[in-house]
């Protein structure tokens, strides 16, 4: 089975390391890679790993490792997810990916050369509840799609990862990601116009938006997020004979499917363990079919989230200090 290693001991990291620890029948959970080895070694024993490592770089020199999850801040992810890269590891990275879509493109460039598994772990894209919704959707269920709404705003404020330039922070990176995904799930990639304003914090960062996408036809995506205000996350589907309601959306086990004639279904599609498994099952599956990515979330489906979130930064004046 795949040998998985976590490196990071951060929050993340645990929710991710409690999956693993779920999922001992289907995967290894073998190791964690830390920058204090006794909190590496405490986070070992806490979820039952083999190896803990008080270094990213001695993490990623241990052969018996088959793929790494990278659970650190954004502003690192790049380097990295370079560094597992450079020692032959597939990588599973947090979301967002990267920083910009011009590190996501170095980086898909280089696994390619090496020939190795490389993926983004936008856990949303994977949930059983988004696909069952997707099918509906292409059924019928609601009509012709019309106009998506959704929104993430948590009051996160105070944590530095999201108040810090030098961090990749800010809300779009953070928690918009999860509207915007929720859009280009339903609607797809092909708008023709993107436009959107923002409040910066005094650190220069978004601290709260609200953005559109239009498309060619007519269609629409209204999308908020905010870290100073509690709208939870939640996203609506409208089509010509009914809508889709997830709510919450981030955590998505459900949704509701409303009629015009007022009747209204609940499907309930409730997590295995803590929905971060079918991001890591889907992994599995790809890397023992020789494939380097996953076909819920491509690199190129990376690359144009990535790419509309930096033209976003540019219409609001956010750059973080390590962008060229």
């Amino acid at each position: 089975m795949l040998r998985i290693a976590l490196l990071g001991a951060g929050h993340i990291c645990e929710k991710m390391a409690t999956t693993l620890d779920a999922l001992r029948n289907e995967v290894i959970p073998y190791a964690v890679g830390a920058r204090d080895l006794d909190r590496a070694r405490a986070f070992a024993q806490r979820f039952r790993l083999e190896k803990a490592y008080g270094s990213y770089a001695e993490l990623v020199a241990d052969p018996a490792v088959d793929l790494v999850y990278v659970g650190t801040p954004n502003s690192h992810h790049f380097e990295h997810v370079r560094l597992c890269l450079e020692h032959g590891k597939h990588v599973l990275c947090e979301k967002p990916f990267t920083a910009n879509a011009a590190q996501a493109e170095a980086l898909f460039a280089m696994a390619a050369e090496r020939g190795l598994f490389l993926q983004e772990a936008i856990w949303t894209r994977f949930l059983p509840a988004i696909k069952r919704m997707q099918e509906e959707v292409a059924a019928g269920v609601i009509g012709e799609p019309r106009f998506i709404e959704a929104a993430f705003s948590a009051p996160i404020r105070g944590k530095e990862r999201v108040i810090s330039p030098a961090l990749g922070g800010g809300t779009l990176l953070d928690l918009g990601i999860y509207p915007l995904t929720f859009a280009l799930l339903f609607f797809g990639e092909g708008y023709s116009r993107l436009s959107g304003t923002a409040r910066l914090t005094e650190t220069g960062v978004d601290e709260q938006e609200s953005f559109t996408l239009e498309y060619p036809d007519g269609r629409m995506a209204s999308l908020t997020s905010s870290m100073c205000a509690l709208s939870g996350a939640w996203g609506r589907l409208s089509g010509t004979k009914g809508r889709i309601e997830a709510d919450p959306l981030v955590r998505c086990q459900g949704y509701r499917v409303v009629r015009a004639d007022g009747s209204v279904r609940t499907v309930s599609c409730p997590f295995d363990h803590t929905g971060y498994e079918y991001e890591v099952r889907a992994c599995a599956a790809a890397i023992a079919a020789g494939r380097t990515e996953c076909e819920e979330a491509t690199h190129l489906n990376t690359l144009f989230t990535l790419h509309t979130m930096d033209a976003l930064r540019r219409l609001w004046g956010v750059r973080f200090p390590f962008e060229q």
